[in-house]
């Protein structure tokens, strides 16, 4: 059986957890790499669930320890994955999915860190337009602060260049039952070959 790693990204606000919850629902095969973050958590969340919610001094030992897969800094915080992590799920076998964004997934789809022996697999979430995506953040109760400066990152010209020959799947989230069936459908062509 070969070893998948399942790479998802797309902006912040684009349905990629609600996404993912439904392939975890729909796939007992299936694991989440949990990230790690040096944000603090927001209401209900959980270390170990959503994160694993590190102090900035922890995060910069585990660099120097070059104990990540993949991290980057956004917004002030650094976010990143355990290699660790993701060798667990893999020689448990389990078909790992990591939820990161553009600068990570470039060091895993392109850069194999984990080596040739595994399957990646990159399935990028795109809005059905930049207006829609303000919107789904407005709701989301961020600030308008916040979302010019997250929608002035994402759609700078480098990242149009390079990040869609990354991803083998693009799905467009404009409706989300839609959308759940074609990854529910991409996932499974992944887990079969």
């Amino acid at each position: 059986m070969s070893k998948n790693v399942i790479v998802i990204s797309g902006y912040s606000g684009v349905g990629k957890s609600t996404l993912i919850k439904h392939i975890l629902n729909t796939f007992r095969i299936v694991k989440l790499s949990v990230s790690c973050t040096t944000r603090q958590p927001r209401p209900g969340e959980k270390n170990g669930r959503e994160y694993y919610f590190l102090t900035r001094k922890e995060f910069e030992q585990q660099i120097n320890a070059d104990a990540f897969l993949e991290y980057t800094e956004c917004f002030g915080n650094y976010y990143g994955t355990l290699k660790k992590e993701v060798k667990c799920i893999l020689n448990n076998g389990f078909t790992c999915v990591l939820d990161i964004e553009f600068a990570g997934a470039y060091n895993v789809l392109e850069k194999h860190i984990l080596g040739d022996d595994i399957k990646y697999t990159g399935i990028l979430i795109e809005p059905p337009s930049i207006d829609v995506l303000k919107d789904r953040l407005i709701g989301r109760g961020e600030t308008m602060e916040n979302i010019d400066t997250r929608l002035s990152m994402s759609y700078l010209p480098q990242h149009l260049k390079n990040y869609k020959e990354m991803y083998a799947y693009v799905i467009v989230n404009h409706k989300l039952s839609t959308s759940k069936q074609q990854i529910i459908d991409v996932v499974k062509a992944v887990i079969e070959q």
